[in-house]
């Protein structure tokens, strides 16, 4: 194992950030493969394109999605390095390990679900449930894989491992939100997915549609992903009350008040793209808003469930008078 020293960590850490962004990138990348149509664009060959390892005299969709599968592939190097990294830079039983290893895990299934899409023609005009299904858990995987690279850069940054014994409470509260927000992100894949096959040319339209028994299933499900939203941007007002009460750091306050902007703005936003029917720019700045608040999610949980204070956030908690009102003391560490 390599020696460790703060030199390696701060590389480590700003390798494993730039992982991260990275591949939020591609998934992105990705949301404009489907959200243009193109992802027929290599035909049913995976991993060729049109049965050519680079096609020649290519049309926009198959340079878009060929685009697509080259950044993925880079991105599959890129993680495994990270996992080659941890292992060398950390020793047994450090969680960074663990992070990278899952992290490694639902990148091949993610590399495996996207050539399942292709291969069995779930692309394109497709509307079939078969593809609702396999979105949904795309998004779903695409979800852990952003978790564990954000844990992965949290854990190498020197924040200490969750610790859930005397914070059971919390933890499911946590465990709540985490589920939910799944399932508000897959709900938006399949909402989005809806959007590009059955698009509208004004509003009543679109919500005569959404609520006629005769439109086709992906556009009755739309209306489901705007109530989900709705719900859970009030769950989690309470959670971040609750938090900021129970673990009353700089870190998890500053954490709340970011998650909280994100989401505030996501849902503006969800509100502007549902009245300006879709646009493609607009769903990709719809998904990258998801993308953010499950990052800041994760990392609002790893922060509250730490076992104490990471040493660059080991500022006194609360001021006293902040802390007496509340009925809590400001303390050196979480434990």
């Amino acid at each position: 194992m390599a020696p460790t020293n703060g030199s390696t960590s701060r590389r480590f850490v700003r390798y494993a950030g730039g992982v991260l962004i990275y591949n939020i990138g591609v998934i992105l990348w990705g949301a404009f493969v489907r959200a243009t149509g193109s992802g027929a664009g290599c035909g049913s060959h995976w991993p060729t394109c049109n049965g050519q390892v680079i096609p020649r005299a290519p049309e926009v969709e198959t340079l878009i999605e060929f685009t697509h599968r080259l950044t993925s592939g880079l991105a599959g190097l890129l993680v495994l390095g990270l996992f080659v990294w941890a292992m060398r830079r950390f020793a047994r039983g450090h969680p960074a390990r663990l992070g990278a290893t899952w992290a490694l895990i639902f990148m091949v299934i993610e590399a495996l679900i996207g050539a399942l899409l292709v291969r069995a023609g779930l692309v394109a005009d497709n509307a079939s449930l078969a593809r609702a299904v396999m979105i949904a858990l795309h998004l779903v995987n695409t979800f852990l894989l952003l978790a564990w690279l954000a844990l992965t850069v949290w854990w190498g940054a020197g924040g200490p491992p969750l610790r859930l014994r005397g914070h059971e409470g919390l933890a499911t509260l946590l465990g709540i939100a985490i589920l939910v927000t799944i399932l508000l992100g897959a709900s938006g894949a399949v909402t989005a997915l809806g959007d590009t096959l059955f698009p509208v040319d004004t509003l009543h339209e679109g919500l005569r549609r959404d609520f006629s028994t005769e439109a086709h299933f992906l556009e009755r499900l739309r209306i489901i992903h705007p109530v989900i939203a709705m719900l859970l941007g009030l769950y989690l007002i309470g959670l971040a009350r609750f938090i900021a009460r129970r673990r009353p750091t700089p870190l998890t306050r500053r954490l709340v008040l970011i998650f909280g902007a994100i989401y505030a703005t996501q849902l503006i936003v969800g509100m502007i793209n549902v009245r300006l029917l879709a646009p493609v720019a607009l769903q990709i700045i719809h998904l990258l808003l998801a993308d953010l608040i499950w990052i800041a999610l994760i990392l609002l949980s790893a922060a509250a469930l730490a076992a104490e204070q990471p040493a660059w956030a080991s500022a006194p908690a609360l001021p006293a008078h902040t802390a007496a009102r509340d009925g809590t003391a400001p303390r050196p560490r979480l434990g």
